[in-house]
């Protein structure tokens, strides 16, 4: 398939545009695809911070676009977000509060409405981009038909140690794997930070996930980005390796974060996990489940799937998602 063909697929009713509007006072990078601009809309917020997905959308999110018209934005400091505003990117840095990113939100629903005919979307996010979905769903229920969590983050040391009680019920007990976990444990700060510390604690904990846990994700797909259409060469590698400058505010916005705090919501709430998922585990929601109030409330498990779910089983997650959307 040529660059044409990924850029622009010939459908009638469909809709593929690439725009770099004012959002939040600065340049930010808003895709929006779909073979039929009548189908209800998605707003998908990519996890990271920093990983933004709209290089990819013709790989990890093959067939959304027949069901749905699919917006991906490159939030502040990610992907092309990044390389419009090269100049300002430490300027940027120092945001990326809560209420940052909502009012950010807000706008492109704003912006939205003017390219596209709907009363209400669907917004999902991923991960870290969970986070900023449930804390908009919160302050703007008016706008949105329901949330969509993949993988929910909830607070960070609290999944990784429970993730860690997992491992240490894998592995055999005295091994150097099992000594390597418990170390994790003991050195785990209660509040961490983005810092040194942590990425030495991580650089130990991923590879166990995937040793002992994580059985069946995709690779990333490494050709598809260097080939892809939509970003240039900068594009690629600021994706591949965010600019950390970009997320100080950010970073410390995600640390301190504690989706146990006052759950309530005022639309239907979905969250979805891989059954292998280590990063954010299922667990944490399931405990509180009860505590979250929302008109409709579900969690769906995907099996055979990692973090990245909907990429890893892409049709068990659709049933998922269109089972819940069914009910409404």
């Amino acid at each position: 398939m040529n660059k044409k063909e990924i850029l622009y697929p010939e459908h009638p009713n469909g809709i593929y545009l690439y725009e770099t509007p004012m959002i939040g006072g600065i340049r930010q990078y808003i895709q929006i695809r779909g073979q039929d601009k009548n189908n209800p809309v998605v707003l998908f917020l990519h996890g990271g911070p920093g990983g933004a997905l709209s290089g990819v959308t013709h790989v990890v999110h093959a067939g959304w676009e027949e069901r749905f018209t699919v917006v991906n934005w490159d939030q502040r400091g990610s992907g092309r977000s990044y390389t419009a505003n090269r100049g300002r990117i430490r300027e940027i840095g120092k945001t990326g509060t809560i209420e940052d990113y909502v009012r950010d939100i807000d706008e492109i629903i704003a912006y939205l409405h003017t390219v596209l005919d709907f009363d209400k979307l669907i917004l999902m996010g991923f991960s870290w981009g969970t986070l900023i979905g449930v804390e908009y769903a919160k302050r703007h229920p008016e706008n949105l038909r329901c949330c969509i969590s993949i993988g929910q983050y909830v607070h960070y040391s609290s999944g990784i140690l429970l993730t860690c009680e997992k491992l240490l019920r894998l592995i055999p007990e005295g091994s150097a794997d099992a000594r390597k976990v418990k170390k994790i444990i003991e050195q785990m700060p209660e509040h961490p930070q983005w810092d040194r510390k942590l990425m030495m604690i991580m650089r130990h904990f991923t590879p166990l996930c995937g040793k002992y846990i994580i059985k069946h994700a995709k690779r990333t797909p490494i050709l598809e980005v260097l080939r892809s259409p939509f970003w240039n060469l900068r594009e690629k590698w600021i994706t591949t390796v965010p600019d950390s400058r970009a997320f100080a505010c950010t970073l410390r916005t995600m640390m301190d974060y504690d989706f146990r705090q006052e759950p309530e919501f005022a639309v239907p709430m979905l969250f979805v996990f891989g059954e292998e998922e280590t990063v954010c585990p299922m667990e944490l929601v399931r405990d509180s489940f009860a505590e979250i109030t929302a008109p409709r409330k579900q969690i769906a498990v995907i099996p055979e799937a990692s973090h990245a779910c909907f990429f890893d089983q892409p049709e068990r997650f659709w049933q998922a998602v269109e089972g819940f959307l069914a009910d409404e």
